[in-house]
Parts: C-alpha cells; sequence; structure tokens
C-alpha cells in the first residue's frame, strides 16, 4: 500500500523543488545528484505504476491516442513507486506538450537479460537534441513557446539513476521521439501458496 506518509517520505525532495524560483532548483537539483536521492524501493507491479501515471496525465492526454502494450507475464521490479510513478508522469507529459493533438503516444514494456525497458514513445515532431533535454531548462522546440521541461527530465534521470538504472531519448525515423529507460531487474521474492489441501 502507498500511504500518505510513503509518498511524503519517498518525493519529499521533489516536491520541495518544484515550489522553488528557478536558480534554487538548479541548486536543489544538484544537491540531489551529489548526496542521492532518499527512496523507498519496494516490489511492485509494473503495469499498476503505468496505469496510475496515465490516470494523472489523463487530462494532458485526452487529445492524443494512447496505446500500451504490456506483456502478462512481466515480472515484479524492486523501486520507489511514488517516485517512478513522477518519472513517466513527467516523460509523458512531455509527449503531450511537444506532439500536436491526434498523435499517438505509446508505452511498452519487455525485459532483455537482467534488466526491464520502459519505452515512451511518440509520433510527434521529433526533439532537436535529445542528450540535452535532460539538462535543466533545456526545450525539445527550438524557440518553443512551451514551458521548459529540462528541470523535470533532469530529475527523471537522476532519479532513474538513484534506482541503478538509465533514460534516454531519441528521435525516431520518420518522425517521433522515444524515451528508453532500463531498470535493473534483481531477485524478486518469491509468492507464497496456500497448500492445504481442500476436501471435496
Amino acid at each position: 500500500m502507498r500511504t500518505p506518509l510513503t509518498a511524503i517520505r519517498g518525493l519529499a525532495e521533489t516536491l520541495e523543488l518544484t515550489e522553488l524560483p528557478a536558480p534554487e532548483r538548479v541548486r536543489g537539483l544538484a544537491r540531489m545528484q551529489s548526496e542521492g536521492v532518499r527512496l523507498n524501493r519496494e516490489w511492485h507491479a509494473l503495469d499498476e505504476i503505468i496505469g496510475s501515471a496515465l490516470a494523472r496525465v489523463s487530462g494532458v492526454l485526452a487529445g492524443h491516442t494512447v496505446r500500451t502494450q504490456l506483456p502478462a507475464d512481466l515480472p515484479l521490479v524492486e523501486l520507489d513507486a511514488i517516485a517512478f510513478e513522477r518519472v513517466l508522469v513527467n516523460v509523458l507529459d512531455n509527449a503531450a506538450k511537444y506532439t500536436p493533438l491526434g498523435s499517438t503516444v505509446t508505452i511498452r514494456a519487455r525485459t532483455s537479460g537482467n534488466t526491464m525497458k520502459i519505452v515512451v514513445e511518440d509520433n510527434g515532431p521529433g526533439l532537436l537534441d535529445t542528450e540535452r533535454i535532460f539538462d535543466c531548462f533545456t526545450r525539445g522546440v527550438k524557440e518553443s513557446s512551451i514551458t521548459g521541461v529540462g528541470f523535470g527530465l533532469a530529475l527523471c534521470r537522476t532519479i532513474i539513476e538513484a534506482h541503478g538504472g538509465t533514460i534516454q531519448a531519441e528521435r525516431c525515423l520518420p518522425q517521433g521521439t522515444r524515451f528508453e529507460i532500463a531498470l535493473p531487474l534483481g531477485f524478486p521474492p518469491d509468492i507464497e501458496h496456500d497448500d492445504h489441501e481442500i476436501s471435496p
């Protein structure tokens, strides 16, 4: 169960940063990157976290087509559910801002060796600089009137790296942007089964 106390403990730093003026946000992010992010890691079903993130951005994605491709046999992943949900919300919000209405946003996940890979892909115009987009206050479209999202994506990278994972962006052909998150799988706990025999 994700209680309010868990949410406060797990994302206190990120919530504080979003309330601060821009220069303070940069200093706060630098502190998190140097001192580390405090995570409350537990084993979770990825589809539940993705569903929760989609519910939070349902308004901004209302004019888009959203598709999910999640195998039924995905293993549990050890992560801070609140922090990771925040990452997905930021990436999905970014997709909504930088794609026109009617665009398609696809979320899919798969395992590769000992890694879980989560992809968020859109068929919009694409980002100009897929590496600098993770820098603070970098905008994805040249001379765009849309508020800069670099701080949010820089925060995403900090959170993912605290989980021992990676996040990267790349342009798709002929158009679109793909964000790929890779997380270590680890060794999920065995699910206990009730072995009591049931009498006929």
